[in-house]
């Protein structure tokens, strides 16, 4: 019976897992804001090239980088492409720590541009240590 027990009991541990999770952290949301202050530096000064290897393969999925640089144009040529500030106005994030780690990071902008001002949602995830863009939405602010 002995046996039986000590064969069972490493057994129980492999189907666990151990997890910490986090919402709403300050640090997580610094984190996050780093990738998108430097995504919008890139942005002011027309470095696109660099832009563009802020997001994820994740993105690239769904939106080819041709599609991507269409809609830049469009949202430079329709709002504006002078960026005079960012300002975030909302944030959500999640981190989870453990055998499945996962962290996903929401971030909502009010971007002043020279025409009309826009509102960005830019979703970001942590893979192997690296915070990618996975998602960049833009809308008329109100």
């Amino acid at each position: 019976m002995k046996k039986y027990t000590l064969i069972l009991i490493p057994l129980l541990f492999i189907g666990c897992n151990f997890n910490k999770t986090y919402r709403n952290r300050e640090e997580d949301k610094q984190e996050a804001e780093k990738i998108t202050e430097k995504f919008y530096s890139l942005i002011k000064n027309n470095n696109r090239k660099e832009a563009l290897k802020l997001f994820g393969e994740k993105f690239f999925k769904l939106t080819r980088k041709d599609q991507l640089n269409k809609m830049l144009n469009e949202i430079n040529s329709s709002c504006g492409s002078k960026i005079s500030d960012t300002k975030l106005t909302t944030w959500e994030t999640f981190v989870s720590i453990g055998t499945n780690p996962k962290s996903e990071y929401v971030l909502l902008y009010k971007v002043n541009r020279n025409i009309k001002n826009t509102q960005e949602k830019i979703t970001l995830e942590k893979n192997n240590d690296s915070i990618k863009i996975v998602g960049y939405d833009v809308s008329l602010a109100e």
